[in-house]
């Protein structure tokens, strides 16, 4: 009887998940989204989901501006008149740039985006963040790890210094589409320079660095926590309410044997 219901809980267990087996890193989720269970963040499974958008929403950019109230509240620098506010505008999402078509913005515009952003039908979603970073003189802000885009660059999709991320990484890259090889805004402005916001090249000089707020480059959302977490199935929980409902039953049964054979 032990036996049985010992075997019968290692079943129970195994239908629910707990197999003891440590996930992955990075998890492919639905909706468009991967989720990093280390870091406990989900990114856009799309490394330049603000192209996609607006290639099938000519309006987008006006229902960006008009989501954030037509500004961006920021560090105040020479860019905004020392008041902290950037009025937006479709200069911002500069997705044709040099003629070409790419889904590169500002950084205010990227911002916007970001906190308009509905993906998984959920919204606060925002840029990466960046530290100000005591190790970023020494190392020149290559293998800087301590960001967001940092670690995912790195240490989940095996990026290398000086080395184009579509050149080499490892199969968690396959993860993502359209990613760029190029640099991405992250949320965090430089403090030193207030006119400057962290971002993270991910071509050849791929390394943490700062660009001038105006300077467009690409976005790629990312939200805390897992987004598109997957309740337990109810067919799992009826697995192991029957498998209670059988230790039971046969738990009667013998009972009844003993009374009979007593």
């Amino acid at each position: 009887m032990i036996g049985f219901k010992q075997t019968a809980m290692v079943f129970l267990l195994a239908g629910l998940g707990f197999n003891g087996t440590s996930q992955a890193a990075l998890i492919a989720r639905g909706g468009g989204m991967v989720y990093d269970d280390v870091n406990n963040i989900t990114w856009a499974a799309d490394a330049n989901l603000f192209k996609t958008q607006y290639d099938s929403n000519p309006n987008l950019v006006n229902e960006i501006i008009a989501g954030n109230g037509g500004v961006i509240h920021d560090m105040p620098s020479y860019y905004d008149g020392h008041t902290g506010i950037h009025n937006l505008a479709s200069t911002d999402f500069a997705d044709t740039y040099g003629g070409h078509t790419f889904g590169v913005m500002t950084w205010w515009g990227a911002q916007a985006w970001a906190n308009n952003l509905t993906l998984g039908g959920v919204k606060g979603w925002s840029l990466p963040t960046t530290p100000d970073a005591a190790n970023f003189t020494n190392n020149y802000g290559y293998n800087v790890t301590t960001s967001q885009m940092g670690d995912l660059f790195y240490n989940q999709l095996g990026g290398v210094a000086h080395t184009s991320i579509v050149t080499i990484h490892n199969a968690n890259y396959n993860l993502f589409t359209n990613v760029q090889s190029f640099a991405y805004w992250s949320g965090s402005e430089y403090a030193p320079n207030p006119a400057t916001a962290w971002d993270f090249s991910t071509y050849n000089d791929n390394r943490q660095y700062y660009n001038a707020k105006s300077g467009p480059l690409y976005a790629w959302a990312v939200h805390s926590g897992d987004v598109a977490a997957v309740p337990v199935p109810a067919a799992v929980w009826l697995f192991g309410s029957g498998l209670i409902g059988l230790l039971s039953f046969t738990r009667s049964k013998n009972k009844t044997v003993n009374i009979v054979t007593a």
